[in-house]
Formats: C-alpha cells, structure tokens, sequence
C-alpha cells in the first residue's frame, strides 16, 4: 500500500507543472506575405496580406494548442503570350490546428495544419474561368512574445492547390482576453 503512495506522489512530482493549463483565449493576427505562385505558363512572386482569428484552448509549458479561421490572399500573376493576356488570382478562405511548443519564456515554434475553401480565377485572353475547390495546407513558424499579450511572427505555408502557392510571411499576433 505505502509502495502504491509513493509511486503516485513521485510522478504527481512531475506531473504537477504541467496541470496549471488553461485557456489562453481569443486573438486576432495579420500578416504581410511573399508568395510564390505558378500554374502551367504563369509564375511570379507577389506580396500578398492574410488575417486570422483563433482561440487557444490549452496554454501549459510543454503545449499550446489553438484553432484558426483565416483569409489568405494566395497571390496574381500575369504574363503576355503570343500577345494574349494570361492572368491567375487566387485566394484562401481556411480553418485550421495549431500546436505551439514554447522554447522559452519569449519564443515558440509551431505547426498549423488544416483545410482552406480555395478559389482559383485564370483568365486567357477573353477566356475566363474559375476553380473552387477544398485543398489541405501546412506551414511552421516561429513567434517571438514580445509582451504576454503581442506576439511577431513568420511563417512559412504551402497550399496544395491549383496554383501551387507557397508562401513567406511576418505579421502580428494579438491576445484579446
């Protein structure tokens, strides 16, 4: 029995600090991006903004763990061919996972994983045509927690679409509560 206790109390030992999760709550982000795109004859690079919203359910100090919903401007090129105008937009509607592991007290890295309701608009010449599709995307990233409540990012994402987007950005994470 004393053998039972004392097993229990020496792994409660190490699993004390990480029991004080909690929620960290609600917050808001947006980003500057360079993009990559191409899609048969058209490829460029373009600039591209992205914003977010998630809510972080678990904050503990090995994890933390939160769910997104985010636009994402995935770019434009166009090209002259044969002096027909060749063009392709396309952007990101998306809702993913995150999972944070802090490396310190002020930075962490992540992964984000999830699905994006992606539309692809090409035009050649007076041809005009459009692509929706639901498509998988990921990335990794680091954030740096300048207070507790701001974070500054970069990240990189890949959207499996159409176009092939691959993206590089830097933003900013707020905390609302």
């Amino acid at each position: 029995m004393n053998r039972c206790l004392y097993r229990t109390l020496f792994l409660a030992g190490f699993l004390l600090p990480a029991l004080p999760a909690a929620a960290d709550g609600l917050y808001l982000g947006a980003g500057g991006y360079l993009t990559d795109i191409e899609m048969e004859s058209v490829s460029d690079d373009d600039i591209t903004p992205a914003a977010f919203v998630g809510y972080q359910f678990l904050d503990s100090n090995f994890l933390m763990l939160s769910l997104e919903l985010g636009y994402y401007d995935l770019g434009a090129a166009s090209v002259s061919i044969d002096d027909e105008r060749v063009s392709v937009d396309a952007s990101a509607l998306t809702a993913a996972g995150v999972a944070y592991l802090p490396l310190g007290p002020f930075i962490e890295v992540y992964g984000k994983l999830g699905v994006g309701a992606v539309e692809v608009e090409s035009r050649f010449g007076d041809l005009k045509e459009s692509d929706d599709s639901t498509e998988v995307f990921g990335g990794v990233g680091v954030a740096w927690d300048i207070f507790d409540t701001i974070d500054i990012y970069a990240e990189y994402l890949q959207f499996d679409n159409a176009v092939d987007s691959k993206m590089f950005g830097v933003g900013i994470r707020l905390d609302l509560f």
